[in-house]
């Protein structure tokens, strides 16, 4: 399949079209969906696209635009659009993300609902339990069989559930304290490199024993653990959604090797990367 240069050959993307029997007004349908590693380069401008759509960032930022907002969608993160009004999205260096198009029943209306009150950007309270039904969309599509269209609808509203469920406490601003709202987009936008407490805290210009003093008064603990922590939770969202290999992961993910990375994820995880990707959703 012929993808745009500014995706790498990691990526993956499938396509549905509904048939006249779907009842398209009672239930729900992907029209695409996928996974998109990109370059820095990549970037869609739309004036129309007939569907709603899903993204969830796995790694780096993507920056949007639409008629009535713009923003930054970091790991973590949900960004919702209305693609039947103009709009765009770009890569802010190198990102990976899951997407999906999608349309019928009250796709409009639960669109709003959720804009309405949550804005395009969407801090999702389990990242991994969204991936997980966009993963599964995405096996339904991938066999080339048509799709048991109920059980698609099915996903696709537990998918629109989960960003509906939003934490609004938790968007961006997240923890009410600025400060460690920037410290904390600096570690998710920096996971795949070494990080210091001492280079968080020059990041957000205060000295490394205030900041860490600040940070596990704010967040309950240490920098360290917060930084061990997001590289987990991140790997156990590539193993789950990605091709991507092993030792790719553990690279992204800032360990400077396999066997640092499988240790530190069976510590905190119970069993290894490999066996965590061999569990059934």
């Amino acid at each position: 399949m012929n993808l745009d240069p500014d995706i790498l050959e990691e990526s993956s993307v499938h396509y549905y079209i509904p048939q006249p029997e779907d009842s398209k007004e009672y239930l729900y349908y992907p029209t695409s969906t996928g996974y998109f590693d990109c370059k820095p380069t990549y970037r869609v401008d739309r004036h129309n696209y007939f569907s709603y759509l899903v993204i969830v960032v796995l790694s780096g930022s993507l920056s949007y635009t639409t008629m009535f907002s713009r923003g930054i969608v970091r790991p973590g993160y949900a960004l919702l659009i209305d693609c039947h009004h103009p709009h765009s999205y770009k890569a802010n260096g190198k990102c990976s993300f899951l997407f999906m198009h999608y349309n019928g029943a009250q796709s409009k209306a639960i669109y709003e609902a959720i804009t309405s009150s949550l804005g395009n950007v969407l801090h999702l309270q389990n990242p991994g339990v969204i991936s997980e039904y966009l993963s599964e969309i995405m096996t339904c599509m991938s066999t080339g069989k048509r799709i048991n269209y109920t059980q698609a609808s099915m996903l696709v509203y537990n998918v629109l559930m989960q960003l509906l469920a939003a934490d609004t406490a938790q968007s961006e601003g997240s923890t009410g304290n600025p400060t460690i709202d920037q410290a904390i987009a600096y570690i998710r936008d920096h996971l795949s490199e070494k990080i210091t407490v001492k280079s968080i805290a020059e990041s957000i210009g205060y000295s490394e024993s205030y900041f860490a003093h600040k940070f596990m008064e704010a967040m309950g603990v240490t920098p360290y653990q917060f930084v061990m922590s997001s590289r987990i939770e991140r790997a156990k969202q590539l193993l789950r959604t990605t091709p991507l290999t092993i030792q790719e992961i553990a690279i992204r993910t800032g360990f400077n090797s396999v066997a640092n990375f499988s240790y530190a994820f069976r510590k905190e995880i119970g069993c290894t990367p490999h066996g965590y990707r061999e569990l059934p959703m």
